[in-house]
């Protein structure tokens, strides 16, 4: 799989120029790909710090409120961490939450990979969300323009 985590920061500075509402928020990673739109869009980036629950919790009430939250965090710990939050937050209110996966292809090691015995699909079974799964950077954009909230594994 390629790596698109520069488009995915590239794409959401597009993005966020030209929408106010949307807000992306970390779970304290991204260095060294989310600095410009840290600088450019200060009052749209947030960083929750490594809590996949509360940045969950945060993403929905922000949705709530009319915000278009994107969260930006390692796959298996925002899926595996935030199972329930993922399905009674926003899927089961339909919010408009994008769920950003990353890290899943093999490079953190052990504990910040999803295993075969772990793949997204089965974390996500059941739970009423669009899933994307983007090879290139016209897909990529296209899942992050999507109207509803979705996981997209970057």
């Amino acid at each position: 799989m390629r790596d698109l985590r520069k488009q995915f920061w590239g794409t959401m500075c597009k993005l966020a120029k030209c929408d106010k509402s949307i807000v992306v928020l970390t779970g304290d990673l991204g260095f060294s790909f989310y600095e410009e739109f840290a600088q450019k869009y200060p009052n749209q980036f947030i960083n929750c710090g490594i809590a996949e629950q509360n940045i969950i919790g945060v993403a929905a009430g922000l949705a709530i409120q009319g915000f278009k939250p994107y969260i930006y965090s390692n796959a298996i710990f925002l899926l595996s961490r935030g199972h329930e939050f993922v399905r009674d937050d926003v899927a089961f209110n339909n919010l408009n939450v994008k769920l950003c996966g990353t890290g899943a292809s093999g490079f953190l090691g052990f504990t910040h990979n999803i295993q075969p015995q772990e793949n997204i699909k089965s974390w996500l079974k059941g739970i009423p969300i669009k899933q994307f799964y983007p090879k290139d950077k016209k897909s990529l954009t296209s899942a992050l323009k999507s109207k509803k909230g979705a996981f997209i594994r970057i």
